[in-house]
């Protein structure tokens, strides 16, 4: 197993995350999710439920509540065509009421019989149809959202670690360059670094996705916490592998299921749920560097002859 480069590269802001934007506050994001699921909230999120848990709850910015939720969609969403027509729509938007309702599915199509009076600022019919059918499609997978929005802490900066000298660049944290120097400076690149980031929250991650009822009071696991399969199929958009370097990339999902992992990682059949203290185990035992990253390609590539001249 080995960390998907995606998630860090194109997904992890190159800065500090919001200050309620912490593991303790996505823990409560993601109770309060699986507490409205008839309201758009799970297993599906939707843009208008994700502005109302990131504005009122989390205290964002709309806009960065926005920037969040469509680099997410980047990462996995619809085909560049229909992504490009729709970021055309709402550039044609002329005003912010109009670019709501091209991101908000919250207004309901007018009943048959009937047509409902246009407020003021609403877009015109023929905008209308484009935006209703638009905004139907805007939502995200709520734990894989969780975990891109928990992805955010990597380059949070503590202050205690900062004090021991671990957040100043060093060549423990460096990947190596094709001059076989040390690398570059942008962790987003490091594959080292997100392993290192995923083993270090491993714990707090697969919190992150248990149901309610597996977190104690203090929304802390407990040894007999039960991972759901839904929890570790979303777990694949950090982690993927292959069986015996066979060559085949596969989601961890896909190897989480297999017959000889079970004894591994405490899959159970009948309740389709995994041991939280067993697929910590197993997850640990099976990180690797990934066989993909920059860092292991450059230390089995050979540097071409124009390259040493």
């Amino acid at each position: 197993l080995w960390v998907r480069t995606e998630p860090f590269l194109v997904g992890a802001l190159p800065a500090p995350p919001p200050a309620r934007l912490t593991p303790h506050y996505l823990r409560k994001a993601a109770a309060y999710a699986r507490a409205r699921a008839d309201q758009g909230c799970f297993p599906r999120l939707s843009w208008p439920s994700w502005r109302h848990i990131a504005c009122g709850k989390l205290l964002l910015k709309p806009e960065i509540a926005w920037l969040y939720f469509e680099l997410f969609r980047g990462l996995g969403g619809p085909a560049p065509p229909l992504r490009l027509r729709w970021a055309e729509a709402e550039a044609a938007c002329t005003s912010a009421e109009e670019l709501e309702w091209e991101r908000s599915k919250a207004r309901a199509r007018p009943k048959a019989g009937g047509a409902r009076a246009r407020p003021k600022g609403e877009p015109g019919p023929r905008l209308t149809l484009l935006c209703l059918s638009r905004a139907l499609q805007l939502s995200v997978d709520t734990l894989q959202f969780l975990l891109f929005l928990y992805v955010q802490q990597f380059h949070n900066v503590s202050l205690r670690r900062s004090l021991l000298g671990d957040e100043w660049p060093s060549p423990r944290t460096k990947s190596p360059s094709l001059s076989g120097k040390s690398g570059t400076e942008n962790k987003n690149w490091d594959d080292q670094e997100h392993l290192a980031f995923v083993q270090s929250h491993l714990l707090d991650i697969l919190e992150l996705l248990l149901e309610p009822e597996q977190l104690s009071a203090s929304s802390h696991s407990s040894c007999s916490s039960l991972v759901s399969l839904e929890a570790v199929c979303a777990l694949s958009f950090l982690l993927e592998g292959t069986i015996s370097n066979s060559g085949t990339v596969r989601p961890l999902h896909k190897l989480a299921l297999r017959q000889p992992c079970h004894g591994h990682n405490g899959y159970s059949k009948g309740s389709r749920t995994f041991s939280l203290p067993k697929l910590e185990s197993w997850l640990r035992s099976s990180l690797t560097a990934n066989p993909l990253g920059i860092t292991v390609c450059v230390k089995a590539g050979k540097k071409l002859a124009w390259a040493q001249q």
